[in-house]
């Protein structure tokens, strides 16, 4: 080929085979921005929930959470240097709890954040458990465990609450028919 039909390191063909797929691929590019403009400008065209799901900040159950969470850290970094690793597990469920909480409220669906609620459910059970092995290999003294499981009852309190409120029944609901 001649310098002349060589243009900004394409061979002739290449600039038709790149011409081509971009003349195919644009208008889709544009349907698509033109979509994406009318979503913006119709505010009904988003799914719409039952009820709106509430910042984290604001919820009971997690305003409880974190305080056991930061009673938890208090004395995992004592136990740390007597059972590192239960101090560890102890660490993580206590975390676990009150994060949950936090990631379901960014689902904004009720089903998923009554699912997170759930798990964080599962980890305040995690924390009791831990609590009561350190307290009956003597590594937790009584007033400590006193502390952290009355902040625990109010967390799963709290906790209980808000997956009936998301579930949208009462316990006696939940329950098979008899």
């Amino acid at each position: 080929m001649a310098y002349y039909e060589r243009r900004r390191g394409q061979w002739t063909w290449q600039r038709n085979v790149a011409f081509t797929i971009q003349r195919s691929i644009k208008p889709r590019c544009r349907n698509f921005w033109v979509r994406a403009a009318e979503i913006r400008c119709f505010p009904g065209t988003f799914l719409t929930y039952r009820r709106s799901v509430s910042a984290y900040q604001e919820l009971d159950a997690f305003k409880a959470c974190h305080q056991l969470t930061l009673a938890v850290h208090r004395l995992a970094e004592k136990l740390e240097e007597r059972d590192a690793t239960l101090a560890g597990h102890l660490w993580a469920a206590a975390l676990c709890a009150s994060s949950r909480i936090a990631r379901g409220s960014g689902f904004r669906n009720r089903r998923m954040f009554a699912a997170c609620v759930d798990r964080t459910l599962a980890a305040l059970s995690e924390i009791s458990y831990y609590l009561d092995m350190g307290h009956a290999m003597g590594l937790i003294s009584k007033e400590e465990h006193q502390e952290i499981e009355s902040l625990g009852g109010r967390a799963l309190f709290y906790s209980m609450k808000l997956v009936m409120s998301l579930a949208g029944g009462s316990p006696d609901e939940t329950t098979p028919p008899s």
